[in-house]
């Protein structure tokens, strides 16, 4: 059943911003790095972060809603390039240095678009059957609409949780995995909740690195984050058991995280 979901933030209010072709000049320290973003004049109010040597790998998807549901889809870059360079196509909601923001129906577009373009053109190794949706803060609700879509796996929360519908997170029965910032993260209450909240037997996972709300996304590569993101998209969206042991053993906890998790047994990935 849907449930309405609400975040401590303003409300995601959908502002057009200008079509740009950009193109970063890259980051990430993946095997296919780098990972740069540009534009498709198919789908206006996104921005595509993708890894620049992978003509021949499969690439799955993850969405992305931006912190304060922001429609400048560049305010992660680090942290997206990151990603983007260990193999994945990443599809952020909002335009480089755009104005206003974003909303959830906006990060369903992008499913309807990449489902629609994978497996052709330039788009030819991108692997629609393999979506997640991912967010920070606000852009975490806009992950959380998602979770009802049959055609997403599971979902990424990046300090956030539901505010008004506090109850919503008990009809989850898709794995959710929350990277929070530690007690001082104004989002820290929230997301514990939800965690608390899930059903048993549905996997989920929780880290709290101890930086506050604003995490580590502008560091070189998105900093701890961007190395706990890159092992995360290698499991849930490429089927990486090596990369999972990160999350799940002492390397994440030596890194400064603190981890709980359950049901991960359940949670089953096939390597693309």
């Amino acid at each position: 059943m849907k449930a309405t979901l609400c975040f401590v933030a303003l409300a995601a209010v959908c502002t057009a911003a200008p079509l740009e072709t950009r193109q970063a000049a890259g980051g990430g320290d993946g095997p296919y790095k780098p990972g740069t973003y540009s534009q498709d004049s198919s789908l206006t109010g996104h921005t595509l972060y993708k890894p620049a040597n992978a003509s021949s790998t499969k690439l799955p998807v993850l969405l992305w809603g931006n912190g304060g549901c922001s429609a400048d889809a560049t305010g992660q870059a680090p942290f997206l390039q990151q990603l983007a360079s260990y193999g994945v196509l990443v599809i952020a909601s909002g335009t480089p240095k755009g104005s206003g923001q974003t909303t959830a129906a906006q990060m369903t577009a992008g499913i309807d678009w990449i489902k629609q373009k994978a497996g052709t053109g330039a788009y030819a190794n991108v692997d629609a059957s393999r979506i997640v949706a991912s967010g920070w803060s606000c852009g975490g609700i806009e992950a959380y609409a998602q979770i009802y879509d049959s055609r997403v796996s599971s979902i990424g929360i990046w300090s956030s949780g539901l505010l008004n519908n506090q109850t919503a997170a008990k009809t989850f029965g898709k794995p959710v995995f929350f990277f929070m910032g530690g007690s001082s993260d104004i989002a820290y209450a929230n997301g514990e909740r939800d965690y608390a909240a899930m059903p048993a037997g549905v996997p989920k996972y929780k880290g709290n690195l101890p930086v506050g709300h604003g995490g580590t996304y502008t560091d070189v590569n998105g900093g701890k984050f961007g190395v706990i993101g890159a092992k995360w998209v290698q499991w849930v969206l490429r089927g990486n058991a090596t990369a999972s042991e990160y999350l799940t053993s002492q390397a994440a906890k030596t890194d400064g995280w603190s981890v709980v998790s359950a049901d991960l047994d359940k949670f089953k990935v096939a390597p693309i």
